[in-house]
This record gives C-alpha cells, structure tokens and sequence, in this order.
C-alpha cells in the first residue's frame, strides 16, 4: 500500500562544502507521514527497515544498508555505524577515479558497492536524460524487479531511497503518479524516526519532481541528467 500524498513544500537548506555529497539538510518539509494510507489499483510498497546516516556524508551507505536488508542480504557485522563505514570504504575505493572532493561518493560507486555486497550482477547507474526516463526506470524497478531505487536529489547533493510508487494510466512505461521514500537525512545525523513513523515520506510525482532535479553539481558522464542508482540498467560510470 502506498501512503496518501499531499502537497509539498519544499525545503533546501544545503551546507557549504557538502554540494559533492549529502547536503547537510534536505527535508520535504509537508510530506505525508502518517499512518494514513491508499490502496489504489497499480500502488505497490516495497518493505524495508529505516536506517539514518551515521555521518553528514553517508546518506548512500545509510540507502544501501536499507536496500541490502530488505534484500535479507547479511550485512557486515556491527551496527548502523560500522555498517556504513565498511559499505563507504568501498565506495571510496571504487569511485570511479574521483577525488572525495569531486564525488563523495560517485554513482558509479553507489552501483558497485550495491552488486558487491549483494551479490547481484544487474545493479547500475546509467545517467537519465530527462525526468520522464528517470520516472520510468523507478516504475519498472519497484513495480517489476521489487528493488527499491536510489536517487540523488537537489541537484545532485543528497540520495534518498525510493521504496514504494502508484503507477498512472501507462505503467512502467512511464513515471509513477505518486513515490513513497526513505530519506536518511530525514530526522538528523545517526537519529531514529518518532514512534509510530517507519521513517516513510510520500509524495505526489510533480511534487517529486521539484526536489529531484538533475545533477548541477558535477561533471562528468551525469551532468545535466538524472541521476538513479537501479536493477536492469548498465553500470556506466
């Protein structure tokens, strides 16, 4: 079941400095999370356990460790701290020839450390050259594989992890009408969502689409494009 969607005003507080990884703060500030929900024909909710970042950077290993888990992938011993510094180590040594200051962390690494860890083969990064494309590969990864997707939003400085979508009139042809996400950032650095709350924000798609916007940040192969972390397309960084 995906939670019911209100409008969404949206606030971008983005710390100096942290524009090549997790901004400091990116919160959808109305979002929808209540217990409140909809049922609707073509929704689906994938079921996961909300893990926040342990450090302002690691907003990626906090959506892998959520990923792998939903997965029932075993995760490296530890908790949330130890197990999003061995899933960083290994972003930071597969980033794609980027310095920490240019990407910290790359797609391309988000790509890699989640086929290493999951064992999977069919995980990758390829950049989207519109938000439509970028839309589809979301409904047709959640809809069709039951992987949730990793996104980066405001421009490219903070990843969410997209864990449910309503699909519209054309399916997986096309972008959903409304996502469901999980924001590591959403409730502060290394912090646990309210009781009663599974850390789940849901949104309509032009909401959405507002706060995730294409990379203004970077260069290389995703600059001006979307970028999404997915099962069934190319590792291309």
């Amino acid at each position: 079941m995906l939670r019911q969607a209100r409008p969404l005003a949206i606030t971008l507080a983005l710390a100096a400095g942290l524009l090549s990884g997790c901004a400091a703060v990116v919160t959808p500030s109305t979002a929808s999370d209540t217990a409140s929900v909809i049922d609707p024909r073509g929704a689906i909710e994938l079921s996961y356990s909300y893990h926040s970042q342990q450090t302002g950077d690691w907003c990626d290993p906090a959506d892998i460790e959520m990923w792998l888990e939903a997965d029932g992938v075993t995760l490296p011993s530890g908790g949330d701290y130890a197990i999003q510094q061995t899933f960083w180590n290994y972003e930071l040594a597969h980033n794609d020839g980027y310095t920490l200051a240019q990407w910290n962390a790359s797609p391309y690494a988000v790509a890699v450390t989640l086929n290493h860890f999951g064992a999977f083969a069919d995980v990758g990064d390829a950049p989207q050259a519109s938000l439509a494309d970028a839309g589809a590969v979301i409904s047709r990864s959640i809809d069709l594989f039951h992987q949730p997707v990793i996104v980066m939003v405001g421009g490219a400085t903070h990843y969410v992890l997209v864990t449910g979508v309503q699909l519209g009139p054309e399916g997986v042809a096309a972008p959903p009408v409304a996502v469901t996400i999980a924001n590591p950032l959403q409730f502060g650095v290394s912090a646990t969502p309210p009781a009663g709350s599974n850390g789940a924000l849901s949104m309509s798609w032009a909401d959405f689409g507002a706060w995730y916007t294409p990379d203004t940040h970077h260069g290389g192969i995703w600059a001006g494009r979307w970028v999404v972390i997915a099962a069934g397309l190319d590792v291309a960084g």
